[in-house]
């Protein structure tokens, strides 16, 4: 059954088309956390804001109805895709739940789920070592031991990765899960985590999960509701998350937004354009009753998840989600951890990245953490693996400041007065690369903020040079500070590795 089909793709994200028995979801996607008990935003309201699918909780509905079939969408009074959890989230809170897995997985079968997880055991981060092990190991016997009573349902069904906070438990879980079929991956329990602000390490243990299973597959993570955190997610390939934080904030008088959460005491103005934001003011808002003012802020936060998950799929059309994280990393320290330990993975990330330039917009170059964008990386790699396969024993090397590059004149001028000499070009950010690319892309369709030098790149062009075969280097430097510096630092290397270097100053580059 074809259910899962990704369409665009940038880094390791992706929006795809999750296909369920009610329905379609465009992921990335945020399932919001309805309890019909004390449900407080009307599932119609969760709807128009921008979320045609849901997740409740199996569990609850089989303890409160005594274990009463029901179907799901009818007693919701909802159409659309409904997710149901199985009672993971309460063996985490108390320790355990009064009903056994095969149960619940049949329970989800008869109210007719079109998503539905299996009975795992959280590992948590306050459990021990050798109670983690067990966790992991019962949990990866139950999704053994489910896969006969699934396999003729029309459910799409889920399978939790434990583990985390030990990472090598986590990557047993992963490597092990991926050898079982379910449709969905999901990574358990980091809600403490996303409490803490402790994001790098959120990512971490997604990156370490997504990694070992099959990248065909959607990859849920349990309990992640900020916006702050999404993009980062899904630039490691997490494809849909789920969380009760919308209501959860709300009734502590939390505001959501991309950058941050705020008290409502603590706001002089609502810095949003939401339809709540747009209508009260803070003041207003302050003298409401509880009851009042809770739905009002719990639709606000709805509406800025919805808002971030259209950014982020925007970001992903364009190209463009590595400059979104980076712009995104600016706003919270705890953003910036995380864009660094996004960072950590460019290698994996590269992979996914096309080189062929997207919606004819042009690549931003905002200042060091752009070299590390992984389309460029690729792009840089590619470029080397084929210029590396010449072999010439003489080069000139080139500043590539002004585009398009392969009409400086200081290219006309030393390609005359160093013949023979394979002439090459470098920059600070796209490293080593013949002239004959200079009309294509990213070569002539970028925009440059600040050049910063980066060892990493400088190490790179020393190696391609090395791999060529190359004896002798002409280099020629520029007035720029920053190009100069750069190109003595590739000099200084290559001059211990026994390079001849002849410096062939230049007061002008165009």
């Amino acid at each position: 059954m074809e259910y899962f089909d990704a369409r665009d793709f940038d880094l390791a994200g992706r929006i795809g088309r999750l296909k369920t028995g009610s329905g379609v979801i465009e992921t990335p996607f945020l399932f919001p956390v309805v309890d019909p008990a004390k449900q407080t935003v009307s599932l119609e309201d969760i709807r128009s804001i921008g979320f045609n699918a849901i997740i409740t909780n199996a569990y609850l509905m089989y303890s409160r109805m005594k274990g009463s079939v029901v179907d799901i969408h009818d007693f919701l009074k909802w159409r659309n895709p409904v997710m149901t959890d199985s009672g993971g989230y309460q063996i985490l809170e108390y320790g355990d739940v009064d009903v056994d897995e095969d149960t619940i997985i049949e329970y989800q079968k008869r109210i007719g789920s079109d998503i539905c997880v299996i009975l795992d055991i959280p590992t948590g981060t306050h459990t021990a070592r050798t109670q983690a092990e067990k966790y992991v190991f019962e949990t990866i016997r139950r999704g053994w031991r489910a896969l006969p009573r699934i396999m003729d349902s029309k459910q799409l069904w889920v399978l939790p990765v434990q583990g985390a906070p030990f990472k090598d438990l986590l990557e047993y879980s992963a490597t092990i899960s991926a050898r079982l079929p379910y449709h969905i991956y999901s990574l358990g329990s980091p809600t403490v985590f996303l409490e803490k602000y402790s994001y790098d390490k959120i990512i971490e243990y997604t990156f370490i999960t997504r990694s070992k299973l099959p990248y065909n597959k959607p990859l849920h993570v349990f309990g992640v509701g900020h916006p702050m955190i999404i993009p980062f997610l899904v630039a490691i390939g997490a494809d849909t998350f789920d969380s009760a934080s919308y209501i959860l904030y709300a009734r502590d008088g939390r505001f959501m937004f991309e950058w941050g959460t705020r008290s409502l005491n603590e706001l002089f103005y609502l810095p949003c354009s939401c339809p709540v934001c747009s209508r009260f003011s803070v003041e207003e808002l302050k003298e409401m009753n509880s009851r009042e003012r809770i739905p009002l802020i719990a639709k606000h936060n709805l509406y800025v998840l919805s808002s971030e998950i259209r950014r982020v799929k925007q970001s992903i059309k364009e190209g463009r989600l590595w400059e979104y994280l980076e712009y995104r990393s600016k706003a919270h320290p705890s953003l910036k951890r995380a864009f660094n330990t996004v960072k950590k993975y460019v290698n994996y990330i590269s992979r996914f990245c096309s080189l062929s330039q997207p919606l004819s917009l042009a690549i931003l170059f905002l200042d060091r953490d752009s070299i590390h964008n992984p389309r460029i990386v690729a792009t840089r790699m590619a470029v080397a693996e084929n210029i590396s396969r010449e072999r010439v024993s003489r080069a000139i090397l080139i500043p590539a400041i002004e585009k398009p590059f392969d009409q400086q004149r200081i290219l006309r001028d030393v390609s005359s007065e160093y013949p023979g000499y394979r002439v090459l070009m470098y920059n600070p950010y796209l490293g080593l690369f013949p002239p004959e690319l200079s009309s294509t892309y990213p070569y002539y369709q970028h925009e440059t903020g600040l050049f910063e030098i980066n060892t990493s790149v400088v190490e790179e062009t020393v190696m391609t040079l090395l791999r060529m075969g190359v004896e002798e280097v002409v280099l020629v430097l520029p007035d720029d500070k920053v190009f100069r510096d750069f190109a003595l630092n590739i000099s200084r290397v290559l001059v211990d590795r026994g390079i001849k270097i002849t410096i062939r100053e230049s007061s002008s580059h165009v």
